[in-house]
C-alpha cells in the first residue's frame, strides 16, 4: 500500500504512511517545506538539514510541484502548519512524476476559463472545490439510499436502451441496435411502472438518462444522473409528502457529513418547516401581481425564479411545489384531471425545476387514449402490455442529482455539477 493513513486521519505523536501529489514546495536551503495533498486536505512535510538523511534531502529537493509520492515519518505539533502538525520524513518514494507546467491551474491561485476545466476535469478535480462538488453529489446519493431503504423501497436497475421514446416527442437519441432502432431512454419511468405489476409496491433507481436537447444553457444537459421512484398510491400529497421527506433528510445528513464542504461554498441547507404547494393558477396569479410575465401552460424561467423569491419572503422556503399543470404540457402517463388538468407537479428550489412527478394513469384504456392523444402510436410501447393486467394506481418522481447539486452549492453552470457533461457540443472527456 502506498498509504496508511489519509491526511485528516493522522494523530500527533504516531508514525504514519502517506501519500498524494506535492502540492507546494518551499526550498530555503537546509529547510525545505512540502505539502502533500490526497482527497481529504493536505499536510506539511518538514526536511532539516542535518537532522533529515542526506540522501533523503537530496531526493527531496528533486522533487517537483504535483508528483506523486509516499511519505513515512512521525507527525509532530507545528501550530503554523496546516492542521497544525507537520511531518518529520524518514522514508519517501517517488511514485509517478509530472509534466511541467499542467494544462490548467490546479492550485486555487489562478482561475482556469470554465470550458478548459472541464476539458481537463480530472486535473480539474485536484482543486479542493471541485472535488467537494463530487463528494458532495456522492453525499446525496448515499442520504437517499438510506431513506429509500427507511422506507421500504426496493432498488432496481433498469435498462437505458429502449424500443420506444419513454416520453415521446423528438428529444431522444436514436441508436442501432444490431440490425433495430433503438433508443437512449429518456428516463427509466415505463420500467419502474411496470415493476408494480410484480407486486412490488415500492421501487427506487438513480441512473443516467438522456435528452436530446439542443439547448446550450446554464440548467441543460443531454446526458444526467436521475434519481427516480415509484409506488402505489392514488394520492398526490403521498408523493409530495415522500419527497418533502426525503429532502429533509438529505439536508440533514449534508450538515452532518459535509460541514466542511458546505462551509467553503458558503451554501445555505436551511430547510422549511413544510414546502409550500401552489397551483399552477395561483402561482400565475402572484406573478401576475409582481409585474412577471406568465403562461397559461407552464411557467417561464423568469416565472419559476420569481416564485420561488417570493415563497422565500412569505414561506421561508427556498422550495415550492407546483401543481395542476394542463395534460398538455406533461407526458402521456400523468393521469388527467378532468378534461383539460392533470395530476402532475414540479418542485422548484431556489429559481430552478428539480423535480418533475405526478399520478401516473394506470388505466389500460385511458392510457392507450393518452397515447393517441399525443400524436403517438400506443403499438410502439411494449410496456402498455403489462397495463392490461391489474395494474395498480401509482404515482412517483423524477428528481435531477446535477440540478439540485448546482442550486444547493449555487454554481453558476450545471456543468459544474456533471462529472463528464454532455451538450450538444461536447463528447469529451
Amino acid at each position: 500500500m502506498i498509504r496508511e493513513k489519509y491526511t485528516n486521519e493522522i494523530k500527533i505523536g504516531e508514525e504514519v504512511k502517506i501519500a498524494g501529489w506535492v502540492h507546494d514546495i518551499r526550498d530555503l536551503g537546509k529547510l525545505i517545506f512540502v505539502t502533500v495533498r490526497d482527497r481529504e486536505g493536505i499536510v506539511q512535510v518538514t526536511a532539516k538539514g542535518g537532522v533529515t538523511d542526506d540522501k533523503l534531502m537530496k531526493k527531496i529537493k528533486a522533487l517537483s510541484k504535483e508528483w506523486i509520492i509516499s511519505v513515512t515519518g512521525k507527525a509532530e505539533k507545528n501550530d503554523r502548519a496546516p492542521n497544525s502538525f507537520e511531518i518529520k520524513p524518514k522514508s519517501m518514494e517517488i511514485i509517478s512524476e509530472s509534466d511541467t507546467p499542467l494544462p490548467i491551474e490546479v492550485t486555487g491561485r489562478i482561475e482556469s476559463n470554465p470550458d478548459k476545466r472541464i476539458d481537463w476535469r480530472f486535473l480539474d478535480m485536484r482543486r479542493r472545490e471541485s472535488l467537494a462538488v463530487f463528494r458532495l453529489q456522492s453525499e446525496i446519493a448515499r442520504a437517499m439510499s438510506e431513506f429509500m431503504e427507511k422506507e421500504g423501497f426496493i432498488r432496481i436497475f433498469s435498462s437505458r436502451l429502449t424500443g420506444a421514446a419513454t416520453e415521446g416527442g423528438t428529444e431522444y437519441f436514436p441508436i442501432l441496435y444490431f440490425n433495430k432502432e433503438a433508443f437512449l431512454a429518456q428516463s427509466p419511468q415505463l420500467s419502474k411502472e411496470s415493476v408494480l405489476a410484480s407486486g412490488i409496491d415500492k421501487v427506487w433507481e438513480i441512473g443516467m438518462v438522456y435528452r436530446a436537447e439542443p439547448h446550450h444553457t446554464t440548467r441543460h444537459l443531454c446526458e444526467y444522473v436521475s434519481f427516480d421512484f415509484e409506488m402505489v398510491t392514488d394520492k398526490l400529497s403521498d408523493i409530495l409528502d415522500i419527497e418533502e421527506s426525503l429532502i429533509r433528510h438529505i439536508f440533514e445528513k449534508l450538515k452532518e457529513r459535509c460541514k466542511n464542504i458546505l462551509d467553503d461554498y458558503k451554501a445555505d441547507l436551511a430547510f422549511p418547516k413544510n414546502i409550500p404547494r401552489l397551483t399552477l393558477d395561483e402561482a400565475n396569479k402572484i406573478l401576475k401581481k409582481q409585474g412577471i410575465e406568465t403562461e397559461p401552460c407552464d411557467l417561464t424561467p423568469e416565472g419559476e425564479r420569481g416564485i420561488c423569491k417570493y415563497c422565500e419572503k412569505k414561506y421561508n422556503s427556498s422550495f415550492v411545489f407546483i401543481t395542476g399543470y394542463p395534460f398538455e404540457k406533461k407526458p402521456f402517463y400523468i393521469m388527467k384531471d378532468g378534461k383539460k388538468g392533470s395530476f402532475g407537479f414540479d418542485l422548484l428550489y431556489k429559481g430552478l425545476e428539480i423535480t418533475s412527478g405526478g399520478i401516473r394513469e394506470h388505466r389500460y384504456k385511458e392510457r392507450a387514449q393518452n397515447i393517441k392523444e399525443k400524436g403517438i402510436n400506443p403499438k410502439d410501447f411494449d410496456h402498455l402490455r403489462f397495463f392490461k393486467y391489474g395494474m395498480p394506481p401509482h404515482g412517483g418522481l423524477a428528481m435531477g442529482i446535477e440540478r439540485i447539486t448546482q442550486m444547493m452549492l449555487g454554481l453558476e453552470n450545471v456543468r459544474e455539477a456533471s462529472l463528464t457533461p454532455r451538450d450538444p457540443d461536447r463528447l469529451t472527456p
